[in-house]
């Protein structure tokens, strides 16, 4: 009796939590949290279900037609729940990855992908079925397309279809062809499924930006090579996930990774002189000017501000050392209210690692550049002035400094910290100091109503191949490029960056760390074993 009460209990328990999470799947959550909690109520019903059945007994009570009345209905509700539950798994299909190192699980380049498709893309991969790394790329793929209308996969195997393969001119084992309305991307001889990635996003796009770099002034900026030089380090997944053993070779002051992003998502590159022009050529997306560090000539300046009163899109990241001109600092910044000086900002609060120059941003006001980024290193940066903007022309800071940060003038930026809180000048200029700033709208009294957009960075380091691996700073490069060219309506996929992974904090989480691994850890081991030791004295 004691038995079948607990066994009642537990039925009307497994009864109620399946009643109580299958309402909080229709509840509004995201669709994998309603997907899983659908799940979960699935499995309690089944439970309570296959209890329930525990007490049927083997053959209906009664006899002759009643007996067989009572097993066609006991068998016909187990067909229905079982076609029910396949249908409820079909309709809410959810997938979990139970492996410690996620390797059934899509990359998030990919599946950021699929998730934000606005129209049909279809992939046909001819995959090599002797290749394991072919069949793992297969099965990524087969998992990312579970449940998404827009994105339809096939895989064929190529010694299985070479008349497929012929057909759409695939000559080699794991090509990938994507296809997008009438443009078509084709990837030869590839298992990376990130790599994967970027060839949807190219097909993606329905017409292809050139992003022109200024050259002229001592940029690093160099025309993209034939190919990029990597080396090969055998790291703990280098042998189970393609390229993750792949280390990108380049000067520390280039721009190669930066390069190597904007050509995997589909943009074009090349190099304008400015100082030789009479125009910024009408097919530049962007304009981009990184790191100068020679003055600009005579009408250079003007060049940029004529190229922005007709709709232009420019970035500029201006380095402490680079001397702004009167033509820069008043024509160009001076009229949307910015402003620069030659300093450095010093942050003791937030900066990477022990280098308080280094300054590490790890919040962000609301901006379409900034909704996915996480930490950045502002490396050795200058302050940003911002006055309020002339009418039609808004302003949007991306990054600042914290409330603890000074400016150090620039002949001094590279001394020690200490004794500089001291200095009463730079404790009088101690406050959050911008570091990036945004914008847009109609430039003051032109001549067009065409909208320009314009970013201003005191740095930089951050696009360039030393800094473009660390934290997110390759994510924030990206995303101020593809702002300024209005790709705003493509997915943001995180840029892949060919460099061995690490772990980066700032200074306030790597105190955090030391306090609880050498001091909290050790101290509570020491007073569990004073606690032992007292009971069993």
């Amino acid at each position: 009796m004691l038995h079948h009460r607990r066994s009642n209990i537990i039925v009307a328990l497994l009864v109620l939590g399946a009643i109580v999470l299958g309402a909080l799947g229709f509840a509004g959550f995201a669709e994998d949290i309603a997907n899983s909690l659908l799940f979960a109520a699935w499995a309690m019903a089944l439970l309570a279900l296959f209890m329930l059945a525990l007490r049927l007994p083997l053959r209906g009570r009664g006899s002759g037609l009643t007996m067989w009345l009572a097993t066609a209905l006991v068998t016909g509700g187990a067909v229905a729940v079982a076609i029910a539950a396949n249908v409820a798994l079909y309709r809410h299909d959810v997938h979990f990855d139970l492996s410690r190192e996620g390797r059934h699980t899509p990359p998030q380049q990919f599946t950021t992908v699929i998730d934000h498709l606005q129209r049909r893309l279809l992939l046909t991969y001819f995959y090599n079925q002797g290749d394991d790394n072919a069949l793992i790329a297969k099965d990524l793929i087969a998992v990312a397309a579970r449940g998404h209308p827009l994105f339809a996969f096939r895989a064929v195997d190529l010694d299985k279809e070479p008349g497929l393969a012929r057909d759409v001119g695939v000559r080699a084992y794991n090509t990938a062809v994507f296809q997008a309305g009438d443009r078509k991307v084709m990837v030869e001889n590839t298992t990376d499924v990130v790599r994967l990635a970027y060839a949807a996003l190219r097909a993606l796009k329905e017409r292809v930006e050139t992003v022109c770099f200024v050259t002229g002034h001592g940029e690093t900026f160099r025309p993209t090579q034939a190919h990029f030089h990597y080396s090969h380090v055998e790291t703990l997944r280098g042998h189970d996930v393609s390229g993750a053993g792949d280390v990108l070779v380049a000067k520390p002051e280039d721009l190669d990774r930066l390069q190597l992003a904007l050509t995997e998502i589909g943009y074009e590159m090349r190099s304008i002189v400015t100082a030789a022009a009479n125009a910024v050529p009408a097919d530049c997306a962007v304009v981009a000017d990184i790191g100068p560090r020679g003055a600009f000539a005579a009408g250079e300046a003007d060049l940029l501000v004529k190229y922005l009163a007709g709709g232009g899109r420019l970035l500029l990241l201006l380095d402490p050392a680079f001397p702004l001109g009167a033509d820069l600092k008043n024509h160009l910044l001076g009229a949307v209210g910015l402003d620069t000086q030659q300093a450095v900002v010093v942050d003791p609060l937030n900066h990477f690692r022990t280098d308080p120059d280094k300054v590490a941003v790890p919040y962000y006001p609301p901006h379409p550049i900034t909704e996915r980024i996480a930490l950045t290193v502002f490396a050795q940066t200058r302050p940003i002035h911002v006055a309020p903007p002339p009418a039609g022309v808004a302003t949007a800071v991306l990054a600042s400094s914290s409330q603890d940060s000074f400016k150090r003038p620039l002949p001094t930026a590279a001394a020690e910290l200490a004794g500089a809180d001291s200095a009463a000048g730079n404790v009088a200029q101690r406050g959050a100091q911008a570091l990036a700033v945004a914008v847009e709208g109609v430039w003051p009294a032109a001549a067009s109503d065409k909208r320009f957009r314009l970013v201003v960075a005191g740095t930089s380091k951050f696009a360039t191949n030393e800094y473009f691996a660390y934290v997110s700073n390759g994510e924030l490069t990206v995303s101020m490029l593809r702002w300024l060219a209005a790709d705003e309506a493509m997915p943001t996929v995180k840029p892949q960056t060919y460099q061995l992974p690490e772990i980066v904090m700032t200074s306030r989480q790597m105190r955090g760390v030391f306090i609880i691994i050498e001091v909290l850890l050790p101290m509570s081991t020491l007073l569990c074993g004073m606690v032992v030791w007292w009971r069993r004295r």
